[in-house]
């Protein structure tokens, strides 16, 4: 997701990690670093994850990419080569054992496109733990390059990968809780975050006074978006990855091979697994091309998995609800202190734009999902009751 969402309290239900319990014999490996990113304290600090797998002998551990959320460094191995990440945004093991549980569980499918393998460590479990009670997984290298969202093959093709995935997720009957809550109950969510408080942060900051007219246009979507929470709650669900994005696949050539982080993968709309990630393809220098962006991916998705006519229908909507959902997360972080007011700023700016962009383009939009979602056959479901009843 855009990990926006309130967690559930209480222990995710799920089994744990089975596997005959290895002994390591001999010294552990040793580690090296390439360039001046990865400093001795961070060194001491791998070594206490990376010393509880079989590696082969000496080991390099470079710093090519990260994320908000977590910690990831590559690892060279021999001829292997395996990603490290550790979770810095939670310390539950349920939650990173329910991961690897939902790619186990999508291995039994049949799928276009490469998803993480994580690599059990000595003591025959996919998680470890360090000396500062973080979580940690390894995972074996995928190869591949972020695709280009400005490329109309890797467009269509993560189209195509994302109406896989929501397929073969459709598809699990996984009994565990979701660790988060679905987008559309936007006020259980978000309900402390006053409007008034907002507009506080924003009279304070000079800088910030323009934000008040895009607030206003925010707030009352979000208004709205809440009153359709009853009729949200009558389209199907089922489990989805909810942060698909051109951050989290791969690509090799003109081809998406692979799709990453199920981390936030939850229970929610089936629709917001698209809805997720249309706005991406909004762009403010041309409105031609944002359309014709939002065709690829939509007849990408359409190809892999069809929509009923009441979730396209609310397509629009859904992607609002991700937009005012992003606005919302990020002034609850700068409410936390964890951002800077700018950090907020700039989203509240980008939402605004995203928002006003679909309403002034509904009819052009109902238009091409009607043509593109509706050729595939859509996999039944039973309705569930409203969320938290």
């Amino acid at each position: 997701m855009s990990k926006n969402k309130k967690e559930i309290t209480g222990t995710v239900e799920t089994e744990e990690t089975i596997g005959a319990e290895n002994t390591y014999a001999g010294d552990p490996p040793s580690i090296s670093s390439k360039g001046e990113t990865v400093t001795g304290y961070e060194l001491a600090r791998l070594e206490a994850y990376l010393q509880q797998y079989k590696l082969a002998g000496d080991y390099e551990v470079m710093e090519e990419e990260g994320g908000k959320n977590n910690t990831t460094r590559m690892v060279y191995s021999g001829m292997e080569r395996y990603v490290l990440r550790i979770y810095d945004n939670h310390k539950d093991i349920a939650k990173v054992r329910f991961e690897h549980q939902v790619l186990l569980e999508l291995n039994a499918h049949t799928l276009d496109f490469e998803i993480p393998q994580p690599v059990r460590n000595i003591y025959g479990d996919t998680v470890s733990s360090g000396e500062e009670g973080k979580l940690a997984a390894v995972y074996a290298y995928l190869e591949g390059e972020r695709p280009d969202r400005l490329r109309e093959s890797h467009i269509s093709g993560l189209g195509q990968a994302c109406g896989n995935v929501s397929r073969a997720l459709g598809q699990l009957h996984l009994q565990n809780k979701p660790s988060y809550t679905p987008y559309y109950v936007l006020q259980d969510n978000y309900g402390h975050l006053e409007k008034q408080t907002m507009l506080q942060w924003v009279k304070a900051d000079i800088e910030a006074c323009e934000l008040e007219s895009m607030m206003a246009e925010l707030e009352g979507i979000r208004r709205r978006l809440v009153e359709l929470e009853a009729a949200f709650c009558k389209l199907p669900r089922q489990w989805i990855h909810g942060d698909i994005g051109f951050t989290n696949a791969l690509a090799r050539g003109e081809k998406v091979t692979g799709v990453l982080d199920f981390e936030f993968c939850t229970r929610d709309l089936r629709a917001m697994e698209l809805a997720v990630v249309l706005p991406e393809l909004i762009t403010e220098e041309s409105s031609e091309q944002s359309l014709r962006q939002i065709r690829l991916f939509t007849e990408g998705f359409g190809s892999k998995q069809g929509l009923t006519a009441e979730e396209i229908s609310y397509l629009p909507d859904l992607m609002q609800l991700r937009m005012v959902d992003v606005y919302l997360h990020f002034a609850e972080r700068f409410r936390q202190q964890l951002d800077p007011l700018t950090e907020w700023s700039g989203h509240t700016r980008r939402a605004a734009f995203v928002c006003r962009w679909i309403e002034d383009n509904r009819t052009l939009l109902a238009l091409l999902f009607g043509s593109c979602l509706t050729g595939r056959q859509v996999i039944g479901f039973v309705p569930e009751k409203p969320y938290g009843s």
